[in-house]
């Protein structure tokens, strides 16, 4: 027999049948005797929303690049093909291994066979979990829930389940009906390396790492000629920030206009400091600054490259402001949709916002918001809406405009 291919998938959702996607893939070979000859992983764009980030650590920036299914498969065919496949809790990811191959076009009759670690953990260790299994052998796993960690985990315990239980006839069936499997012949004439994405880690992404675009990609023209183009520019920041954060996908709009306007990264950060004025401004409306409107404009100001001394600056010099009316982001009658899995049901928010004189619906041009758990979702809602320029809010930045028309509609 030739060796084993050990696979773990990160998913949206536990359903293949009803849409769910693969979000990660992480593929570990061994030998035949169980040591580790070769790893390969990468993230997947999932071509919809990305379901929990909670529990699989996924976000939206991380899939905005990632190849998709279809790109990776005829390598990953290539890996699994002639070796006993390997998968803890075998038919969750050959469910899903399934489902992929035929939305990727490939002629499959059935689903791929695997042997299933889960079900000879449970008999040779009496564990299943494999956190479990791992903790009863001395394996190291560090950052579950990461495809390429959990396979790694996974080709560890593989070793020692060859030694406890090789020889046993079960095992060798399990392990012939898996290396027997016909896997479906590649799509490309020409096998080739794919590219791949990993996830992005967030002590190394700076907030504001968007405006690099348009040092790399600016025209440098004179700020004077595009008085329009900066106010347009202005709009897009000001529908960006109704959450005091500039998302991945944000980030790269507001560099695409700046970069087509001609807008310097100098003139870029006298924009966002006018702007930062006019948040700051808004936050003394009512004559109170709070501990949350002040972590909003840092925020906000981090988000544009700013400083604490901006914030300051801005505060000191719009204090007098404190008098006049603070605007509200919403309209009787204005519609909000909700999208992806959010902390609150969304029954309950769709609720509340009818109640308040709000609806909902479907995208369209007129549509005032969507709320999403991540602002740089990949859903088809959010990838609509920022199609028609419709601002993406996370959940945390949607309640308190919501918080703050509801009160006006008290008053």
């Amino acid at each position: 027999m030739s060796g084993f291919a050990v696979i773990d998938f990160e998913t949206t959702g536990l359903v293949p049948e009803r849409s769910d996607r693969v979000l990660e893939v992480g593929v570990v070979l061994l030998d035949e005797s169980g040591a580790r000859e070769h790893s390969w992983s990468t993230v997947l764009h999932p071509q919809r929303d990305i379901g929990a980030t909670h529990i699989h650590g996924i976000t939206g920036a991380d899939v905005l690049d990632a190849p998709r299914f279809a790109e990776v498969s005829d390598h990953l065919l290539s890996l699994v093909s002639g070796r006993t496949v390997v998968a803890h809790n075998a038919s969750f990811d050959m469910r899903f291994f399934e489902h992929e191959l035929r939305r990727a076009g490939y002629a499959i009759a059935s689903r791929p066979a695997a042997l299933c670690s889960m079900k000879w953990s449970r008999q040779l260790l009496g564990a299943s979990k494999l956190q479990h299994c791992c903790e009863a052998l001395g394996i190291p796993l560090t950052n579950a829930h990461s495809a390429l960690a959990d396979a790694e985990a996974t080709g560890a315990l593989v070793s020692h389940l060859v030694q406890l239980g090789g020889a046993r006839t079960e095992w060798l069936q399990d392990r012939s009906a898996s290396e027997s499997y016909v896997w479906p012949r590649a799509i490309s004439a020409q096998h080739t390396i794919p590219r791949t994405a990993a996830r992005r880690s967030t002590a190394s992404v700076r907030p504001n790492s968007w405006m690099e675009r348009v040092l790399e990609n600016a025209t440098f023209i004179s700020a004077a000629q595009h008085t329009e183009t900066e106010a347009a520019y202005l709009v897009a920041l000001d529908g960006a920030l109704l959450d005091f954060h500039i998302s991945e996908s944000e980030g790269r709009s507001l560099a695409e206009i700046a970069t087509a306007s001609g807008v310097t990264l100098p003139r870029m950060l006298e924009l966002h400091r006018e702007h930062l004025h006019a948040l700051a401004a808004e936050a003394w409306a009512d004559g109170v600054l709070t501990d949350d409107e002040l972590a909003d404009l840092s925020r906000a100001a981090v988000s544009m490259g700013l400083t604490p001394v901006d914030v300051v600056g801005a505060l000191d010099a719009t204090r007098e402001h404190r008098s006049e009316a603070q605007s509200t982001l919403f309209e009787v009658g204005d519609r909000v949709v909700f999208t992806g899995e959010l902390s609150r049901p969304r029954d309950a928010w769709i609720a509340d916002i009818v109640a308040a004189g709000l609806t909902t619906g479907g995208i369209t041009k007129s549509t005032r918001a969507v709320v999403s758990a991540d602002p740089d979702s990949v859903s088809g809602k959010a990838a609509k809406a920022r199609q028609y320029g419709v601002p993406v809010l996370d959940e945390a930045g949607f309640r308190k405009h919501f918080e703050q028309y509801l009160a006006e509609q008290r008053s």
